[in-house]
């Protein structure tokens, strides 16, 4: 069993993943009563509202959400208290975000957060674009506007902590100057940063080879990964709805069909070790291999949303779930890390391979970071274990070449270094 290290708020923790090949099912619905729920909106930036539920001395308590309506990728603080005794993975699995009044039935997502002996927890959640499906639960399927709620129940008792959430739009906020992803260069010496609407930054030894003209995103679709060729004379960019744009010597292999992005939207690209293909990751799982990129397999959607794959250096690529942490390695499907009852403080937002490929960091939206297999002795810090204080989440992550260190990006641009990763200054 290999052990994943996470790093939040400064305090360096361990958490066991559950790499044996045993998944843990799907939260189970307690009975409840219907308790009342403040109703209105709350505003990002603006003040939370406390949704409580029904008392008791096994109470659930009472679940806050620091913001109750917006699209997919709205940033959610979530916190509330499960009583005392509870232990992660054992009667702890902490909550999970569903349509509203779906009860054990319908998509869902899940997070099992660390928690204290009070039974006090908290977590930055991302409202997903895609809610994973079971044999039970039925087919996965898209986030639609609508009501959704955030369902935590208590650890000793028979109560449930609800919260209500507004999904607004079926797609996520296509914020234009939001960064989105980052790529280092051969050396490490430099990087390039994308916005969502195509835009390419480029900095230390990064070259430009361009960026996508303003409105030649379709509306609704935003870019979502970047990767860079074999030589590192050219570029790819990969958008949400399936499109692959080239730029110097990137050669076209394709892109996926609207139509079927249109079922999960794309959020990440990796290109294989000879450059001559790449692979698009969707949200439900699905891998799609372009040129000499093979499709080794995909995990089930029962773990959905997926919004982080990275490739092997010798053929192959890493998937990460965003909320349970599961990293699967291609060829063969290992659960190498994660998985339903691993301890999230945070949804995961990106990953990196080791040199060997065997191992991955995973970061978290709250700049925390979680290492895996040969990983595990390359920690080399964590935004809140600098005391660093996020301007914006985090959205991104890269490796520098040797191993030794990575970088972490903030949607609003703001580079985080850690090891031998330097932070550049932007090119011309």
């Amino acid at each position: 069993m290999a052990v994943r290290r996470f790093e939040r708020l400064g305090a360096r923790q361990l958490s066991t993943g559950a790499p044996s090949g045993r998944l843990r099912p799907r939260m189970g619905r307690r009975p409840w009563v219907a308790c009342s729920v403040l109703a209105g909106v709350v505003v990002a930036g603006c003040m939370s509202a406390g949704l409580s539920a029904c008392g008791g001395s096994s109470g659930a308590g009472s679940l806050t959400l620091s913001v109750s309506s917006g699209p997919p990728g709205t940033e959610i603080s979530v916190s509330g208290n499960a009583g005392s005794g509870c232990v992660v993975d054992k009667n702890w699995f902490g909550f999970d975000f569903e349509p509203y009044g779906e009860l054990a039935k319908g998509p869902m997502t899940q997070m099992t957060t660390p928690i204290v002996t009070s039974g006090s927890w908290s977590a930055t959640f991302a409202v997903p674009s895609y809610l994973g499906g079971s044999a039970t639960r039925g087919p996965g399927a898209l986030v639609s506007p609508g009501r959704y709620e955030v369902v935590a129940p208590a650890c000793g008792g028979h109560n449930e902590a609800t919260a209500t959430f507004r999904v607004t739009s079926g797609l996520p906020a296509n914020a234009a100057k939001d960064y989105a992803a980052i790529a280092a260069t051969l050396d490490g010496q430099g990087y390039w940063l994308v916005q969502g609407a195509g835009q390419v930054t480029t900095h230390g030894d990064a070259a430009s080879y361009g960026s996508l003209a303003a409105g030649k995103l379709p509306p609704g679709a935003r870019v979502v990964g970047i990767a860079h060729t074999y030589d590192a004379h050219g570029y790819w960019l990969a958008a949400s709805d399936g499109r692959v744009y080239g730029f110097g010597d990137a050669r076209s292999y394709g892109s996926l069909p609207p139509s079927v992005a249109a079922q999960a939207p794309v959020t990440g690209i990796a290109v294989t070790p000879d450059g001559k293909g790449y692979w698009l990751l969707a949200s439900d799982g699905h891998v799609y291999g372009f040129g000499d990129a093979p499709a080794d397999g995909m995990p089930n959607s029962y773990l959905a949303p997926y919004d982080a794959i990275a490739a092997r250096p010798a053929g192959g690529y890493a998937v990460t779930a965003a909320d349970d942490g599961a990293v699967f390695l291609y060829p063969g499907g290992a659960l190498s890390s994660g998985g339903p009852g691993a301890a999230l403080a945070a949804t995961l937002v990106g990953t990196a391979t080791t040199p060997s490929g065997n191992g991955t960091w995973q970061a978290g939206m709250d700049g925390g970071v979680i290492t895996s297999s040969d990983a595990d002795g390359r920690f080399f810090g964590s935004v809140p274990g600098e005391n660093a204080v996020l301007s914006a989440p985090v959205v991104a992550m890269a490796a520098v070449p040797d191993g030794e260190g990575y970088w972490l990006l903030g949607a609003d641009g703001t580079v985080f270094n850690f090891g031998d990763a330097h932070v550049f200054t932007a090119g011309a």
